[in-house]
């Protein structure tokens, strides 16, 4: 009887967990030192991401501004990384690298071709906020674009 009490709430267990993954934001922290943007995922995200910090030199970075997802990079036919739509996207996806929920409006970074991803597209709960703290760094280095 407990296996079959198993099987059972195991369909319950999943839907509650795609539940709570479409309503918990992404848990990201961007710090801009001197050289580098760096990207940390944190809680989960390091699990969703599998990733813990990815460090883009302030040379590499081409453009940032915010976009509607409809303006996001396509993702790969093949995907391996996690990508349920509408729910999640996250992991890298070609050279391109996602933590995404459900949010619309998205932090894309633009890289050089010498960087570890061409693109990052990130989700932030406020991120107008988290542009204009990049700006900052950004704006003296007149090869890059912050808008």
């Amino acid at each position: 009887m407990s296996s079959a009490l198993a099987l059972a709430a195991a369909p319950i267990v999943l839907a509650a967990g795609l539940l709570a993954l479409m309503k918990v934001p992404t848990n990201l922290q961007l710090t801009v030192t001197d050289s580098a943007l760096v990207i940390e995922p944190q809680g989960l995200d390091r699990l969703w991401t599998r990733r813990d910090r990815i460090e883009v030199p302030l040379t590499a970075v081409a453009s940032i501004r915010i976009a509607p997802r409809s303006e996001a990079p396509p993702l790969p036919e093949r995907r391996n990384p996690l990508h349920l739509p509408g729910i999640i996207t996250a992991g890298t996806h070609g050279r391109t690298f996602w933590d995404v929920r459900r949010g619309d409006q998205l932090l894309i970074i633009q890289c050089h071709s010498s960087a570890e991803f061409d693109t990052l597209v990130l989700q932030f709960a406020n991120p107008f906020a988290t542009l204009t703290r990049t700006r900052t760094v950004l704006a003296p280095h007149p090869h890059r674009s912050a808008a």
